[in-house]
């Protein structure tokens, strides 16, 4: 399902990198704070953030950047992602303040260096290396961001970049002696890219955008939960879709979130053990929940085994369908990504399973991409409908060459499952408009 988007989003969550630097900007940062859907308490965040990684949007807003050009604004649409560590806040604080310590924090992270000093502001050039074995999807680039920080929170400018535009607010939040909420709101402009291969890339998946922001907030959030959590044995998968756990009242207010924002709300889950042939893979899943207007029938027929090639014709070549019975069909995908002068073919089979009416799965059997568990849920609220899909998937070391290669990107065994539902549940609401 959607499954050549792994390493494609993988890659261009990554290569969020500015390239230049200039002089302090004077900035007043008018930004939204993870907990204001929250009605400004941090313990409602993360009641629903759990043992998890919580990520959700907010509404748009408008925004005025002193990088844009004088006097504009822009209308942004700001991702928050958050998760609760077992440690002090104190703790948490003097790593995010230490910019240096980024460095082995965040995996690509090369080098920081600080360019400019201004009291509770400075400016720091990063430097990004994400080395593959195909020199041509290299990223190797400098990033300056400008840091202000404030009363538990450190707000950043971007001042140059392939993204050129955008800001962000990393806050952290006591819980207890030992536990703290730490979330990190940001937005980047994708409709102006600046560097050559993110623009190509880009232009060749223009899906990848809706995927990006969700992927890039998981991104920094599991560099530090690996960071601070100690590693929990992963728990043995017994058949059915590993879920978030939920009260009727979390279901509601994540259907409110998304309904709100026109995004989904995705949830990472701790590790599982699946077994795929003698061996046993561990598998991160994502929980992702989209709110419709529509009534539940309108949206059945994107749970079918040949909607996937209605939502992405230019990616999804051909699909073979062999029906086993009633409820069960097997597929193949044929699949042909272009990025410029690359094209990367590969193709992948899927055991469909349809339980109910109102409830799918998909099973990996074979083909280039084979670590695959997925399903679709349809919930009825009131005169609307939320989506749940629930999948992992992970590229093996035997994929073909250009697959692989994706293995050497950060968390590729985490992000592309979160990126993927939140492009499948999006391209559907496009269908329904």
């Amino acid at each position: 399902m959607n499954l050549f988007r792994a390493g494609l989003f993988l890659a261009v969550c990554s290569a969020f990198s500015p390239l230049g630097w200039s002089k302090i900007i004077p900035w007043t940062p008018d930004l939204p704070s993870s907990v204001d859907v929250f009605k400004g308490d941090p313990k409602q965040l993360a009641d629903l953030t759990g043992d998890r990684l919580l990520i959700y949007a907010h509404p748009k807003q408008t925004l005025q950047l002193p990088t844009l050009k004088s006097s504009s604004t822009t209308k942004a649409q700001f991702y928050s992602a958050a998760v609760v560590l077992p440690v002090a806040e104190a703790q948490v604080e003097k790593l995010l303040l230490n910019y240096p310590g980024y460095i082995g924090l965040f995996p690509t992270l090369k080098n920081a260096k600080a360019l400019e000093s201004q009291g509770a502001v400075q400016q720091i050039r990063y430097q990004v290396h994400i080395p593959t074995p195909i020199p041509v999807l290299n990223f190797k680039e400098n990033i300056v961001m400008q840091h202000q920080v404030a009363a538990n929170r450190i707000d950043t400018l971007i001042i140059d970049a392939p993204i050129p535009y955008g800001a962000g607010r990393l806050e952290w939040f006591a819980l207890g002696p030992n536990k703290t909420l730490v979330s990190v709101t940001q937005w980047g402009d994708l409709n102006q890219p600046k560097g050559f291969l993110f623009s190509k890339i880009l232009s060749a998946l223009p899906e990848a955008k809706l995927g990006i922001p969700a992927g890039t907030n998981a991104f920094l959030l599991e560099a530090l939960q690996q960071r601070f959590k100690s590693p929990s044995s992963s728990t043995v998968f017994s058949g059915q879709l590993p879920q978030a756990t939920l009260t009727a009242r979390q279901v509601q207010k994540i259907s409110q979130l998304s309904e709100q924002s026109g995004q989904p709300v995705s949830f990472i889950l701790p590790s599982h053990q699946l077994k795929f042939g003698k061996a046993l893979e561990n598998m991160r899943f994502s929980s992702s929940f989209h709110y419709y207007p529509q009534p539940i029938q309108q949206l059945q027929p994107w749970l079918a085994v040949d909607a996937s090639q209605k939502l992405f014709p230019r990616q999804i070549r051909k699909v073979d369908i062999h029906p086993i019975s009633t409820q069960q069909a097997d597929a193949h995908y044929k699949v042909s990504v272009g990025l410029g002068v690359i094209q990367i073919p590969f193709d992948f089979k899927l055991r469909y399973q349809q339980n109910s009416p109102f409830q799918s799965q998909f099973d990996a059997m074979g083909g280039d991409v084979k670590s695959v568990k997925a399903g679709m849920t349809l919930l009825p609220q009131g005169q609307g409908t939320l989506l749940q899909m629930t999948s992992s998937m992970k590229i093996h070391d035997q994929a073909p060459f250009f697959l692989c290669a994706m293995r050497s990107l950060p968390f590729h065994e985490v992000l592309p499952a979160v990126g993927a539902n939140t492009v499948y549940a999006l391209k559907v609401q496009q269908q329904l408009k």
